[in-house]
């Protein structure tokens, strides 16, 4: 399936890719549109980060949150990972989380290091992945 959001990847842009990846769409195909194209035009695809889509920011979600939500996604780690990325988007609770304002950083950094959106993407990814074993370990230390 195609999965189209903007361009100029960031937190939500790269989170919500390694998520879908992971656990909605194995071999998910990735499509990056310029900031002012209406998702009412895209013929196929889903959109997602993107605004008045349904997996976009809603009621102070952002699209990571939004895609928890609609996939059912009840690991723990993704729920924890979830508050981190919301700190990580939302400037108005960007430091409600402690880890927030580091992946807003890391992320900024990927984007500005890569050549194209696709290789920060692929930066991103080993961010993530190693974000999810970090918060697994942090969960199963507190059992």
């Amino acid at each position: 399936m195609k999965w189209i959001t903007r361009e100029n990847v960031h937190v939500d842009r790269t989170a919500c890719p390694w998520l879908i990846k992971k656990f909605i769409d194995p071999v998910a195909e990735f499509v990056f549109v310029p900031r002012d194209t209406d998702p009412s035009t895209l013929k196929e695809g889903i959109p997602f980060d993107m605004k008045g889509v349904e997996l976009g920011h809603h009621d102070n979600r952002c699209s990571f949150e939004s895609i928890v939500k609609k996939y059912n996604i009840i690991d723990p780690v993704i729920l924890e990972i979830a508050k981190i990325i919301h700190a990580a988007d939302i400037s108005a609770d960007r430091y409600s989380v402690s880890e927030g304002e580091c992946i807003n950083l890391l992320t900024r950094g990927i984007r500005l290091v890569s050549k194209d959106d696709y290789e920060a993407l692929e930066k991103a990814f080993v961010l993530y992945d190693a974000l999810y074993a970090a918060i697994k370990w942090r969960i199963e230390e507190k059992k």
